[in-house]
């Protein structure tokens, strides 16, 4: 039995009076009792909205929900058909307006049976497809997102001990969602954390045994939504007391499955926080002109000031701050809207933030300044360094590839771990915490030697695959070589030169804030990573996940003009005050093979160099780099380009309209900005901070 709960809720509500209303639940219907429930449902002004058909000792059985009407929606239930007559019952009913909204399949006298729900509704967008081997539901999963449907149920059964697949499809719009098949029971947990850690929300859980092992499909999604619970693999008892106790905490039943395992019955629902009624959300700024600024009021940058004002009207983030310098000059510091909007405090331009991946740069030319020093090679096996670690590479279970890892690969994004592929083991402080037996969250040591257990996804060098847990390992890696901390080498070798002093490490929990550090806005609430109040909800930003132990990939806090401090310093290489000229060509070098070349063998137009994203803009060796950040409640970006002029804009919260990161929006529309300006005032901002 598992619990969890998100809260993406992106509406206000009016403060009338709602209460859960017990929904139409049956769990154990033979066919015959089933077809009455169905037909008494309709005169009670119930819709059947889900069901599930599962063995039982003598026949099938059906568990089905229903949820009382508040006005009247035509819809119909059949069951007992075959392949041919469903296929029938589908194109008939289609005449009339009435499309699929679930189906189940199940085995009868050794032949595959089907039980469907339909609704009436204007739009054919719906698409059923059924009998599909594991296989093609994954080759029908792909064929259909890239027709642009997306999976609203699925729905797994065996007939003659083969397992097959069916579900519901409709037409998404520009909707995030996956889909986890085949996940045995002893998995699922990982997988829930795993994606509940990135923000989806669970709209469909599908059980069936195979060969004895319970098996789920599951849907995630990405849109916003009520708070909701699941839980799974519960008794016929379990399940009814934990509805009674969901319904008294205004919880409502929305999904529900069964399935039966060793001739019992188990049951899996999600249920969701009824609302009060709703009404959206006004914008935060009535006008351009209610947006409150700071800082240095220029009449040369007014219309920059005026495009930023517009871009937050458009997207209503609650603040950012946003710095420009000129060849080597900070001519531009302000911060715009609230740092809390509770509160009003307003966003300074040395207001601090997190800013997420940035770090990586940071942690890049960390590493440079080693290899400059003669102390560390970029070829340099990364497990040859820390020695630490070399008892858990020669177990025999151990990827032997680990070891051919290399500083150079790690700076790329090419060892070979790939989150896209497997999972991002910074995002898992309560699985890998549990495994080593220790009280979440899980620290960076322990993540380490969790990770030397899992093969990698890719041959090391072979190809490119953002990675957190590379950078990870940079900063332990700075750590051996330097024989100092990660923080003390950063603050010593970067942020003192060059007079970064609103820059340090971050704190996850809202009272560790520090005392010039923006308040992170996000709708997203998440189960705490914390001991202390372990699984509670909490704000997503502050708690779902663990800060210090990504320092290295995304720990820093900073502001927007010590960001420009650390960019201008390689805008001169024979000048950089931190790096010499060919450490900072080395730093920007393309990759060799799939990273930095197609597979024609022909050049990308970008490439991840050594903790920065490249763009050539000529043959003689001239880019635009940059990098961006993103966290729950953070969006970040900083660019720097061939001409000189280079800029930070760091956001209180992550997403503009369309659920778009906020660093993606904004990164076209400063470029045109900046090219409109036609003269750049002459005072340095960096001179009087």
């Amino acid at each position: 039995m598992a619990l969890r709960v998100l809260l993406l809720t992106c509406l206000s509500y009016l403060s009338t009076a709602v209460s859960a209303a017990e929904p139409g639940i049956q769990l154990q219907l033979n066919p015959v009792i089933y077809q009455r429930h169905i037909t008494r449902m309709g005169k009670q002004g119930f819709a059947a909205t889900d069901l599930s058909v599962y063995p039982g000792q003598r026949s099938e059985r059906f568990a089905v929900l229903g949820i009382k009407q508040t006005e009247s929606k035509d819809w119909k239930a059949y069951h007992g058909l075959d392949e041919k007559q469903l296929d029938i019952r589908l194109k008939q009913q289609a005449t009339e307006g009435y499309h699929p909204l679930v189906i189940s399949g199940y085995e009868k006298r050794g032949e595959p049976r089907f039980a469907i729900i339909l609704t009436k509704s204007a739009a054919a967008d719906s698409i059923l497809k059924h009998s599909l081997p594991g296989n093609q539901l994954q080759s029908t999963l792909k064929s259909l997102k890239e027709e642009g449907y997306a999976p609203c149920q699925l729905d797994g059964y065996t007939v003659n001990d083969q397992a097959f697949h069916a579900g519901v499809w409709k037409k998404q719009n520009d909707s995030v969602w996956e889909a986890t098949c085949q996940v045995p029971l002893n998995q699922f947990q990982k997988t829930f954390d795993d994606y509940t850690t990135k923000g989806f929300r669970l709209v469909d859980l599908c059980g069936f045994v195979e060969n004895g092992t319970v098996i789920y499909h599951a849907l995630w999604s990405k849109a916003t939504g009520p708070e909701w619970i699941c839980y799974y693999h519960l008794s016929p008892d379990e399940f009814q007391k934990t509805n009674q106790k969901q319904l008294s905490e205004e919880f409502q039943l929305t999904s529900l499955d069964a399935y039966s395992l060793d001739n019992q019955p188990f049951f899996a629902g999600i249920w969701e926080k009824v609302e009060p009624e709703k009404r959206v959300e006004l914008p935060l700024w009535k006008s351009p002109d209610a947006i409150p600024m700071t800082g240095l009021d220029q009449k040369e940058l007014a219309s920059l000031d005026q495009s930023i004002k517009d871009f937050m009207m458009l997207h209503n983030p609650p603040g950012v701050a946003v710095a420009v310098s000129y060849r080597g000059r900070l001519v531009y510091a302000r911060g715009f809207g609230y740092a809390d909007k509770e509160t009003e405090e307003l966003v300074q331009p040395d207001s601090q933030f997190r800013i997420a991946s940035i770090s990586k740069p940071i942690t890049a030319v960390g590493i440079m300044k080693l290899v400059e020093q003669g102390k560390l090679k970029l070829d340099s096996r990364v497990f040859d360094i820390l020695k630490q670690y070399r008892r858990s590479l020669s177990q025999k279970e151990v990827d032997p590839r680990l070891k051919d890892i290399t500083v150079q690969q790690l700076l790329n994004h090419t060892a070979g771990w790939d989150r896209e592929e497997s999972f991002d083991p910074m995002f898992r402080s309560i699985t890998f915490a549990k495994q080593v037996e220790k009280p979440a969250p899980a620290e960076i040591d322990d993540i380490i030697r969790i990770m030397l257990k899992h093969p990698l996804d890719s041959k090391p060098g072979e190809r490119y695959a953002y990675s957190n847990f590379g950078y990870c390992l940079l900063g332990r890696v700075i750590e051996e070589v330097s024989g100092q901390t990660y923080e003390d080498y950063i603050q010593q070798t970067i942020c003192k030169p060059l007079h970064m002093n609103e820059t340090q490490l971050g704190k996850t929990l809202l009272e560790d804030r520090s005392e010039k550090e923006v308040k992170y806005h996000s709708n997203l609430r998440g189960s705490s990573v914390f001991a202390a109040n372990l699984r509670k909800q909490v704000p997503s930003p502050y708690g779902a996940w663990y800060l210090e132990a990504m320092d290295s990939h995304g720990g820093w806090i900073s502001s927007a003009p010590d960001l420009l401090r650390f960019a201008t310093a390689f805008d001169v290489p024979d000048r950089s005050p931190i790096l010499k000229a060919p450490t900072i060509s080395l730093m920007l070098e393309r990759p060799p093979g799939l990273a930095g070349f197609d597979e024609q063998g022909q050049p990308k137009d970008a490439y991840y160099a050594c903790g920065w994203m490249v763009r050539p803009i000529d043959t003689a060796g001239n880019s635009n780099q940059w990098h961006a950040g993103s966290l729950d409640g953070t969006s970040t970006l900083l660019v720097r380009r061939l001409d000189r002029i280079n800029w930070a804009i760091l956001f209180n919260s992550r997403h503009g309209i369309d659920e778009k990161r906020l660093s993606s929006l904004i990164d076209a529309p400063m470029h045109t900005w900046i090219n409109r300006i036609e003269r750049w005032p002459a005072k340095d901002q960096f001179k009087q901070n």
